[in-house]
């Protein structure tokens, strides 16, 4: 396994940048939006390229920025979530997140 090092000023400086158009925070994303008012996050190379950066670096920002915009039992919900909606699928062959929208 590699080791890659972002130096700290350029962390402090991308930092905001990054997290904010990153996909992990999804701002006017939701799907009742109309599509011109929705803006999805970008992919760390969108973001490299908007930001004059390589795209790895930006993936080292975001990454590490992530984790510490966010406590451990964040990523422990979303993990419980995502396995529990897998184990539904495969039990019912139906996401039990759309499931409820059948029923109207």
């Amino acid at each position: 396994m590699s080791f890659f090092f972002v130096d700290p000023q350029t962390y402090k400086k991308y930092r905001n940048d990054v997290i904010n158009l990153a996909q992990s925070i999804q701002v006017n994303y939701q799907e009742h939006l109309p599509a011109e008012k929705r803006q999805p996050g970008l992919s760390d190379r969108q973001i490299a390229k908007k930001l004059g950066l390589e795209e790895r670096v930006v993936r080292e920002i975001r990454c590490v920025a992530e984790r510490d915009a966010y406590p451990i039992e964040e990523f422990e919900a979303a993990l419980k979530f995502k396995d529990e909606t897998c184990r539904n699928f495969a039990r019912e062959g139906l996401s039990s997140v759309t499931k409820k929208y059948l029923n109207k």
